[in-house]
């Protein structure tokens, strides 16, 4: 039984916080509205959430849990056909896609996360998570001879904050990027850019 089975307070909650930030965005909803929306008490919501980004973290958690068990996965169980280059491809492509679906969430999280502790996106357990497999397929694109002298822990962190939701929401707004302009954008800086010339 999970977490949310035991409590049906906290589905109403959650349940009227992804309709009230799908209809309005996430700045424009209060707890009050959440609360609200979940015919509860503010007591009764402030009991199970702090703040918004507990909820927002608690929506996205079994996502971004999938999400990176699967890309953790094909680290365990790569594919022959692939090199670790492309392999790397791939991933930016899927990850970007992730990022799409669910940049307002992130920004949200990530914000709140660094607010609070002082801390930045990198020590965020999602980042953290993603670092640890980019950077594992960096190493084997170095062992393998397909990339340039480069460090891979300081690319795998570089390429994190590429793939940042501020940045995405950011080329989005400012510069009226598409997703696949993003993506080839990314893919050119920590893909072509470090391939090793044959």
């Amino acid at each position: 039984m999970n977490a949310n089975a035991a409590d049906p307070y906290k589905e109403r909650i959650l349940e009227a916080a992804r309709e009230l930030f799908t209809a309005n965005g996430l700045e424009a909803v209060s707890m009050h509205a959440i609360a609200k929306r979940a015919g509860i008490g503010q007591g009764s919501l402030y009991r199970r959430f702090k703040d918004k980004g507990e909820i927002c973290s608690l929506l996205l958690r079994d996502s971004t849990e999938t999400f990176l068990s699967g890309l953790e996965h094909e680290l365990q169980f790569p594919g022959t056909e692939n090199s670790a280059l492309d392999h790397l491809h791939s991933s930016i492509s899927r990850i970007v896609s992730f990022i799409e679906q669910y940049a307002e969430l992130l920004l949200f999280i990530k914000s709140e996360f660094t607010g609070k502790k002082q801390l930045t996106q990198f020590e965020h357990p999602f980042f953290r998570r993603l670092n640890g497999f980019l950077a594992e397929l960096l190493e084997r694109a170095a062992s393998a001879g397909e990339i340039s002298a480069v460090d891979p822990q300081f690319t795998a962190t570089a390429l994190i904050a590429a793939l940042s939701p501020d940045l995405y929401l950011y080329q989005q707004k400012q510069h009226s990027s598409s997703k696949e302009q993003i993506t080839e954008g990314i893919l050119a800086l920590f893909v072509t850019g470090i391939r090793k010339n044959p």
